[in-house]
């Protein structure tokens, strides 16, 4: 016996699917578009009405922009682009409109993307800013426990770990100013771009600790050595080495290429 739709009613289990009812778009007697109880969209199965090429077209812009959904935003955010994108399949329902669906979900994909590319971008900005916590946390220590720590490294050692910390503050500042030009991938999850925040910070670290490693082996920059504020010049250029994503690659190929990098300056 045939199911008649438009007697179901929110709250209500679709027995021919096994789905609870959570919001419906659209129903009359012949189909339903609804969302169920676990935030998918779903439809009636009677496709006989449109043509399968245009209809399979339109099902699959809103199951790839439903699983973006599913990847970057909450339920409850993505359940009000779901009824949006939802609508497509209306449309087509009770009207057979085709253009009217794509109209609808190009407005949902619209939102979708602005929306996801700033939870995105906040999502690197926080990783980096935990991760840069850590490192505070890590220098606020060593400084405070600095005598206990010259214990058992030399003060060199001390000093291009110190450098290297300052190399991850110095990345997240840089990470902070261009954060506006950062440009979020929406069909990549909110965990690769937290990865891609904890990166951002842990190049800094590592850039700071190749330079500080090259002033001291008076390979770069050596007359900072020489000089007697030196300390705090090998953390500022530890600081911007961290921030500057063209400071240590750019010393790198001089290095590669066998010529003197201009950078270089030993004492004699």
């Amino acid at each position: 016996m045939a199911i008649d739709y438009s007697e179901l009613k929110i709250g209500q289990k679709v027995e021919e699917f096994n789905r609870t009812i959570k919001e419906i778009i659209s129903k009359d007697k012949d189909h339903i578009v609804y969302i169920d109880e676990h935030g998918t969209i779903c439809t009636s199965n009677d496709l006989s009405f449109v043509v399968t090429t245009e209809f399979g077209k339109i099902q699959n812009r809103i199951s790839y922009w439903e699983s973006v959904c599913n990847r970057v935003f909450s339920k409850k955010e993505a359940l009000d682009l779901k009824c949006l994108l939802a609508e497509g399949y209306a449309r087509m329902y009770e009207s057979n409109d085709f253009n009217a669906a794509n109209e609808i979900i190009n407005d949902a994909t619209k939102r979708i993307e602005v929306q996801g590319k700033q939870i995105l971008r906040q999502d690197y900005l926080i990783a980096s800013l935990y991760c840069t916590l850590v490192i505070i946390t890590l220098l606020i220590f060593s400084i405070l426990f600095k005598d206990f720590i010259l214990r058992y490294l030399s003060k060199n050692v001390f000093h291009i770990y110190v450098t290297a910390l300052f190399g991850g503050i110095g990345a997240f500042v840089s990470t902070m100013i261009r954060a506006r030009k950062y440009k979020a991938e929406i069909s990549s999850s909110r965990r690769i771009h937290m990865i891609d925040g904890s990166l951002r910070v842990f190049y800094g670290l590592i850039a700071s600790l190749l330079i500080a490693l090259g002033i001291k082996a008076n390979l770069l920059l050596g007359f900072i050595n020489a000089t007697e504020s030196n300390v705090y010049v090998l953390f500022f250029m530890g600081a911007i080495g961290g921030a500057s994503e063209w400071f240590l690659p750019n010393i790198i190929k001089q290095f590669e290429k066998n010529e003197n990098p201009k950078l270089v300056d030993q004492p004699k």
